[in-house]
């Protein structure tokens, strides 16, 4: 296991969030690629830290991973809101606490510089995909895709091979057929392959846990990252957010309003808006200001 630095990390909801950046995401794939260590690395989004409040299995899963990264500016927002001070012994510490969550929710879009400390920035599901791969084509080495369904991960494999033309597709399996067929051994298929770096894409937290259940059983893989919806995205980039989307950091909200269930829809918006942004509020209230880099803070 890759050990964090004790400054390079903080706590958020008990979930351990990296500080990491795009460029030291990449330094940090480059030292894994040539380590003997099999290193797991997960996104983190309003979601996954909903979640790892009700499903103690799941937030002791995301806490083993050696690489937890933002991925959305809710995480973001929440890194700066819990790390903002509070006056000591003071009696009015929730409407301190509520006044804090109105001025730095309003940063997001006013002064969104504002909430790039004690993180600087949010690495979206597609670059953090694209720094893999740029990887693996620098490296040389192989990749294994597994999971969406068979008709897009057809779709990703071509327009990936057109974006990387140098890069090695080791193998793909798309995630359905395992799950109806018995005879299908994934981690035989991929041992059968050279690839070092795993993407994972079966939806969280399936993909999570598949992969804090096999990754000591694959031989050759040095990397796995759970990769979400990404390559069903990048088999229908027309799906893509716009530009000045993802420059708010609102990409996550455009997906959600893509999704085809109206129900699931609302319900997603719900859980990574209003019922995120209460449950982090109620957390610092309760626990005070969140320390950096330290294992016993909350």
């Amino acid at each position: 296991m890759i050990i964090r630095p004790k400054n390079d990390f903080m706590k958020i909801l008990n979930v351990k969030i990296d500080k990491y950046d795009k460029t030291l995401l990449k330094g940090f794939i480059s030292r894994a690629l040539k380590k003997s260590q099999k290193v797991k690395i997960v996104k983190i989004n309003t979601e996954f830290l909903q979640r790892s409040l009700v499903d103690e299995h799941f937030l002791e899963v995301l806490n083993s991973f050696d690489a937890n990264i933002v991925d959305g500016r809710g995480v973001l927002w929440a890194a700066r809101y819990l790390t903002l001070p509070l006056h000591d012994g003071s009696f009015l510490k929730g409407l301190e606490c509520v006044w804090q969550m109105i001025y730095s929710g309003a940063a997001i879009v006013l002064n969104p510089k504002f909430v790039t400390h004690p993180i600087s920035e949010a690495i979206p599901g597609i670059d953090a995909f694209k720094l893999m791969m740029q990887a693996a084509s620098d490296n040389k080495i192989g990749v294994f895709l597994f999971g969406c369904s068979s008709a897009n991960l057809k779709l990703a494999v071509k327009n990936i091979e057109r974006e990387f033309p140098t890069l090695k597709i080791s193998g793909a399996l798309n995630g359905y057929d395992y799950q109806k067929d018995s005879t299908i051994n994934v981690v035989d298929d991929i041992n059968k392959t050279d690839a070092s770096i795993l993407i994972v894409a079966l939806g969280s937290p399936k993909q999570e846990f598949w992969i804090n259940d096999n990754i000591d059983k694959l031989k050759n893989i040095k990397i796995a990252v759970g990769e979400g919806g990404t390559l069903d995205r990048i088999a229908n980039p027309l799906q893509k957010s716009p530009k000045f989307i993802n420059k708010i950091g609102l990409e996550w909200l455009w997906r959600t309003f893509l999704n085809k269930s109206k129900k699931n829809r609302f319900q997603r918006f719900w859980n990574a808006v209003p019922a995120f942004i209460y449950q982090v509020v109620k957390w610092k209230i309760k626990n005070g200001q969140t320390k950096i880099g330290n294992d016993n803070e909350a």
